[in-house]
């Protein structure tokens, strides 16, 4: 008997879920959904499968190999020619837009409904064979060589994949997924969210109703997204096998005087490698009659630490000389920053809302420290 799984293709409405790899290899409890269906179709005997992979088959394939490990032929394709269909046809198709089993939940609604078929089967996951996961209390399942500090606690239901660490007051759940090699920072606290694999969580962040990855937040109830550039919030515990940012041009900026006002635009990324160049050039290009300098971010998608530490300098040094500084046209990424940290309050923001598309609305309420107890 032979099956044909059909994987998700991008999906716009969890665009964000498929930045990295395929929906079909994204993490679930440990494992992923091609996973979870092939373990599936093995249970109801079936004797050769055919995974058809729209999106990124070669990630697909690195997963599931040539089935082996299942004891049969799995072969994944990108397209279902029709020469394979005619030839030996299939006698289940499955379209992997849920989990298996019975009142499997859609997955692809959008980012809430994702999060709802996580939670309905965070019970049936730990049925499946896992080696060391254990449910140590009722509804609460930790993975193998997960290390609890023991002023940590675990409120059910809550999931904590293999090689966790969490330190000491942090408060897990309920409603809580850490997957593999998640480590949680002393005093966080996670509800109602998922926290991807190798993914830190900084001390005393707390997270509420989102899916996180690496420096990427989802907030799953408002369908809403943050990019967190700091690496003490959120970061991924993977080296990079890449530099995360290229480098900038030598010449990016483009700097202009208008009478009394001096205007940046052009800035790109302003992160450790542009920062003291930036400031350098602005400082160079200031003349006695300026007195607003305006700095277009138009074109800047994001801002790290040292880019943020450079802008209070500068709004510092000019306040000093007695020249104003305004920051124009901030896309919502470098918004929330700049919110988030309060920076907004010191520098000279233009408060305008400007409506950037296809951008989801902004989240900026999702850190808060955790009250003392």
């Amino acid at each position: 008997m032979k099956a044909t799984l059909i994987c998700p293709d991008r999906t716009p409405s969890v665009a964000l879920l498929a930045e990295t790899g395929p929906l079909a290899v994204a993490p679930l409890l440990g494992k992923n959904l091609v996973e979870y269906w092939v373990e599936h179709l093995v249970a109801l005997g079936i004797a050769e499968i055919l995974v058809v992979a729209p999106d990124r088959p070669a990630q697909v394939r690195s997963v599931v190999g040539d089935g082996t490990r299942w004891g049969l032929p799995i072969t994944v394709e990108s397209v279902a020619t029709s020469a394979t269909s005619t030839e030996n046809p299939a006698q289940i198709v499955v379209q992997m837009d849920h989990l298996p089993g019975p009142g499997g939940l859609p997955l692809l609604t959008n980012y809430a409904a994702w999060f709802a078929a996580l939670q309905a089967w965070m019970p049936h996951a730990q049925k499946l064979e896992r080696i060391g996961q254990c449910e140590v209390r009722p509804g609460i399942w930790v993975g193998l060589r997960t290390r609890l500090d023991p002023a940590a606690r675990l409120q059910a239901p809550c999931w904590l994949g293999n090689h966790v660490t969490v330190n000491a007051d942090a408060v897990i759940g309920p409603w809580a997924i850490l997957e593999d090699g998640v480590v949680v920072g002393a005093g966080a606290r996670i509800v109602q969210s998922v926290i991807g694999p190798a993914t830190f969580v900084g001390a005393k962040v707390r997270v509420e109703h989102s899916i996180v990855q690496h420096h990427h937040l989802i907030n799953w109830a408002t369908d809403s997204y943050l990019y967190v550039p700091g690496a003490f919030w959120l970061s991924s515990l993977r080296p990079a096998a890449v530099p995360a940012r290229p480098k900038p041009a030598p010449s990016l900026m483009k700097i202009t005087h208008d009478r009394d006002r001096l205007r940046i635009a052009a800035i790109g990324p302003l992160g450790a490698d542009h920062a003291v160049r930036f400031r350098r050039e602005v400082q160079a290009a200031l003349t006695s009659q300026v007195a607003v300098i305006e700095i277009d971010l138009a074109g800047t998608d994001w801002i790290d630490s040292s880019g943020l530490a450079m802008l209070c300098g500068l709004h510092r040094s000019a306040g000093d000389l007695g020249i104003s500084l305004l920051l124009l046209h901030p896309q919502p990424a470098v918004r929330q920053l700049l919110a988030l940290t309060q920076t907004d309050q010191l520098l000279g923001l233009d408060q305008a809302e400007p409506q950037w598309p296809g951008t989801p609305r902004p989240a900026i309420t999702r850190f808060a420290a955790v009250p003392a107890h």
